[in-house]
């Protein structure tokens, strides 16, 4: 998929089958997340939109803090580590089957297009970083993972 400012952003579309189990697993595992999430973030979240997040950060302004941080991580849901990642997860999730699951989505082969042009399959089994854009459940996952930087920053 063709990004602003060129280049291409490799997505992973996981299968009918995938995007089903996906879905449904999202639908228990957000309401877990959602509660350790920080309220001041706001992509990728439920009720939360851009107008939502702009209107925030007017009120705060309005409350007396100068401070705003509005940042676009490079290549963020490339470089996830899933190590850290199903620790993160692993915090909140005990069940081995959904764990393994999320391992199984994490380690899903991405197609993508080489500077020559040809096609070519990356990720796969042993990819080590990197959550597929395109996916259900990536955008969730991500969001667990950067909450923790989140709240060291807070604090």
């Amino acid at each position: 998929m063709p990004k602003p400012g060129g280049g291409e952003r490799p997505l992973g579309i996981p299968t009918i089958r995938d995007r089903v189990v996906q879905t449904a697993a999202k639908l228990v595992l957000e309401p877990i997340f959602e509660a350790d999430l920080e309220p001041t973030a706001y992509g990728y979240r439920p009720g939360r939109s851009g107008i939502a997040a702009v209107k925030a950060v007017h009120r705060l302004l309005c409350q007396g803090f100068t401070d705003v941080v509005d940042a676009d991580l490079s290549k963020y849901f490339d470089t996830i580590p899933h190590d850290e990642l199903l620790r993160s997860v692993a915090a909140r999730i005990v069940d081995r089957h959904v764990l393994r699951l999320i391992k199984s989505w994490l380690k899903a082969p991405v197609e993508e297009t080489d500077p020559g042009g040809r096609r070519r399959m990356s990720g796969g089994k042993q990819s080590t970083c990197g959550t597929p854009q395109g996916g259900v459940i990536s955008p969730l996952l991500a969001n667990r993972y950067m909450n923790r930087f989140l709240r060291h920053w807070r604090n």
